[in-house]
C-alpha cells in the first residue's frame, strides 16, 4: 500500500507544481487548504464507515456491538483524517481526470481498498463465513466508507470553487 501510495503522492505534487506555474502559488496554497478542510470533513463519512464494519465483526462474531461516545468519536475522527490526504490528492490529481466525478473517485477508492480492509476484517472473525458472504458485506461496508466520501468531498469542493470563481466573473463582466 505504501508504493501505491507514493505512486500517487508524487504525480500530485507534480501536478500542483503546474499549477502554481499556470495560476500562481497562492491560488495552488489556498486549493491545498481547502482540500485539506473539505477532505476532513468529507472524511466523517470514511469514520462512519468503518464505525460501521467495526459493529460488523462484532456481529458477525456474535456479540452484541457496544458503542461509547468516546470510542466512536475516535474511530470516526481518526479515519476521518484519511479525508486530508485524499482531498488534496482527489483536488491536485484525480478532480481533473475523472472528470469532477466524485461518484467515481469512491469507487476508485473502494476497488484499492476492498482487498486490504476485507483480509483485516476477515483476520478478526472467531468464525468463518462463506465466502460470498463475507465479499458481499465487506463490499457495503467499504461502499459505505468511500462512495458518500467522494461524492461529498466533490459537492464541497464544487461549492467552493463556484463561490470563488463568482466574484472573477462578476467583475470581468462589470469593466
Amino acid at each position: 500500500m505504501v508504493f501505491l501510495l507514493a505512486a500517487v503522492l508524487l504525480p500530485t505534487a507534480w501536478q500542483y507544481i503546474l499549477m502554481a506555474r499556470r495560476r500562481g502559488l497562492l491560488y495552488v496554497v489556498k486549493s491545498i487548504i481547502a482540500a485539506d478542510a473539505l477532505g476532513l470533513l468529507a472524511g466523517v463519512f470514511i469514520g462512519i464507515g468503518a464505525r460501521t464494519g467495526m459493529s460488523a465483526i462484532t456481529v458477525a462474531n456474535g456479540d452484541v456491538p457496544s458503542f461509547t461516545l468516546s470510542g466512536s468519536f475516535s474511530v470516526v475522527y481518526t479515519f476521518a483524517l484519511f479525508g486530508i490526504v485524499l482531498g488534496v490528492v482527489y483536488e491536485g490529481l484525480f478532480r481533473r481526470l475523472l472528470r469532477r466525478s466524485g461518484l467515481a473517485y469512491g469507487v476508485l477508492l473502494m476497488l484499492c481498498s476492498w482487498y486490504p480492509l476485507a483480509q483485516a476484517a476477515g483476520q478478526q472473525l472467531t468464525g468463518r463465513p462463506a465466502l460470498i458472504t463475507q465479499l458481499v458485506v465487506s463490499g457495503v461496508v467499504v461502499a459505505l466508507m468511500w462512495l458518500p466520501f467522494g461524492v461529498a468531498l466533490e459537492a464541497l469542493l464544487r461549492r467552493w470553487h463556484n463561490r470563488r470563481d463568482v466574484p472573477a466573473a462578476a467583475a470581468s463582466t462589470a469593466a
